[in-house]
Order: structure tokens, then sequence, then C-alpha cells
């Protein structure tokens, strides 16, 4: 530090200013959580059964309607709604000899909080200059 005049000049500092907050690190539940529903959402019949019971009359559809849009067996589609049952993706309810099957909303919107611009898994670092970046191992 050098003194003029009586004032006391600092060295500048480099500093990095972030234009937002970054999001919070995944915790391990929320880890496990995810991928639990990651999985569940894996397989493109499923992913398609999703869409399909979302956009349905009444947020709704009967299985046999839903059987009409699959060219599978039966045990084969019943397999992947049981997974995406399991998962706490759908609901199923029982009426007379038919499964009617709707989504349930909060799973996807916790994928949803994960993956949107400035979550967790899609927010981004501020960059950081040449002198500021660490050495690697």
């Amino acid at each position: 530090m050098a003194a003029h005049n009586g004032h006391v000049r600092q060295k500048p500092v480099a500093v990095t200013l972030l234009l937002a907050e970054p999001a919070a690190v995944v915790s391990d539940t929320e880890a496990e959580t995810a991928a639990k529903l990651f999985k569940a959402l894996s397989d493109p019949v499923r992913i398609r059964l999703v869409s399909l019971i979302r956009h349905s009359p009444g947020g709704e559809a009967c299985f046999c309607d839903l059987a009409e849009d699959f060219d599978m067996p039966q045990p084969s589609l019943s397999h992947h709604l049981r997974v995406l049952v399991t998962a706490g993706i759908l609901t199923r309810e029982r009426r007379g000899t038919w499964s009617w099957y709707s989504l349930v909303p909060q799973p996807l919107e916790t994928l949803g909080h994960l993956l949107r611009e400035g979550g967790p898994l899609a927010d981004r670092p501020a960059p950081l200059s040449e002198d500021e970046r660490p050495s690697r191992c």
C-alpha cells in the first residue's frame, strides 16, 4: 500500500459478481427421489402413457382406452402402468372390472424444479478467469 497525500491506496482486487444466487446442491434424499422418478420415466412407452393420461378428458384414462394406443400384450402394458403407479407418478382406481389412471402432479413438478433454468441440475456456475481456475488433479 502506498500513501499519497495522507490517503492509503490499496491495490485493486478482482471480484466475481453473480447475477443470481446459484441453486442449492441436490440433497441425498432429493437425488434418490429424482433417480426413482427418472428410472420410472426411462422408457418411451411410459413417457407416452403419462402424456396420454395427462391430456385425457378429465385428466384420467381407462386401461381399455390406453390399450388401444399400444400394440403390445395386456400384461406388458399393465407392467408399464404398474411401474408408474409404484413410482408415484400415476394413481390407479378400480371401477368395476376396469382400472382408471390419473397423473399425480407433484412428482413431475419435482423433476421440473430440478431441471428448470437456474435449478440445481441446470444452474451454471459463474465463469472464472484463467487466473482463478483451480489446478486440476
